[in-house]
Order: C-alpha cells, then structure tokens, then sequence
C-alpha cells in the first residue's frame, strides 16, 4: 500500500490559505532541505493548487531549483471542471468518488504519495481517512484570517508525532503519523 503525505505551510494560528503573502520571508535552506526531503513519485492536487503551480512551475527548466523537482512526479489532479492539463506528466484523477478513487490510487503500484496544498482535497481525505501522514511547516506568524487546516466540524484526527525540527528562522517542521 502506498502512503499518503500531506505537507502543508502553516501559521501559528493554524491559517494555510494564501501563503504567498506570508510564507515567502521564511523560506531558506534548511526549509527547501525539508520540503525536498519527502520522497514522492506522484503529487496529488486539487484544481486550484493545480492550476497555481503550473502556472509558475510548468515553463520552467528540469534544472530550476524548485520547479526541477516538481516536474519529476506524476501530477495527479482532482478536478470534474478541467480538461486538458498542460504541465507534462499530469492526469485527471478518474472521474468518480474522491475517497474511493484515492483509495485505489494508493492500493495501486507506485512509490509515495504528496499532496501539497489543496485544502479541500486535504479535508476530504482526512475525512476518508487516507491521510497517512501530515508534515506541516509551522511559521512564526499569526495571520489573522484565512482558511485553516483544520475545519471547525471536522473529524477528530488522532495524531502521533513522529519528530520535530527548529529552523534558524523560526518555522518548526511537524511531522505527525495519521491514525
């Protein structure tokens, strides 16, 4: 069975939305170190965060630093509204139940999975329970507002933390074993 990471950016008061206008000032090293660090061969994403990367990421050369390793994986998105998908080595999750499709997605050959991003999508898998692992960078900020990761109705998720590191800017790398 193949597992499923979801890595998510996060601020101390639990907001993942709109990270580009709070996330960019921590990026550094040991961060890339930790993102980078995730071994996966398929991405899952949702249409948004789909549409978000290969619009910054898909013109970009193998040997960019950030958009070389996002090229590599197979793209799989979750979307009933797109069609063609322009950023190579991307496809359509199959039509269908979501939690059901994931399923057989992880039941199915392959190395690792990551979502990134994709709040919605994360919501529904945390509800399914196919999440196997949540590894979320937390910044030492407070947003304010924003979607968080966690809905107010949600499930209770039982977490256990698998480890802990402090960067020399402050963002702490959680990574939590699901279930």
């Amino acid at each position: 069975m193949r597992t499923l990471t979801v890595g998510q950016f996060v601020s101390l008061d639990g907001v993942v939305s709109s990270p580009e206008t709070w996330h960019m000032p921590y990026v550094d090293a040991e961060m890339m170190s930790a993102i980078w660090s995730e071994p996966a061969d398929t991405m899952l994403l949702g249409r948004v965060t789909y549409e978000t990367f290969a619009g910054a990421f898909a013109h970009l050369p193998d040997d960019d630093p950030v958009a070389g390793p996002m090229h590599r994986p197979e793209k799989v998105v979750v979307s009933a509204s797109l069609g063609a998908l322009d950023w190579r080595n991307s496809r359509l999750l199959p039509a269908g139940d979501v939690a059901e499709r994931v399923a057989e997605l992880k039941a199915g050959p392959g190395g690792p999975i990551s979502v990134i991003g994709s709040i919605t999508l994360v919501r529904a898998l945390l509800v399914a329970g196919l999440i196997d692992c949540l590894s979320l960078l937390v910044h030492p900020i407070v947003v304010g507002s924003g979607t968080r990761l966690f809905a107010d109705d949600g499930p209770r998720v039982r977490l256990k933390l698998s480890s802990v590191d402090v960067f020399a800017s402050g963002v702490t790398h959680h990574r939590y074993a699901v279930g």
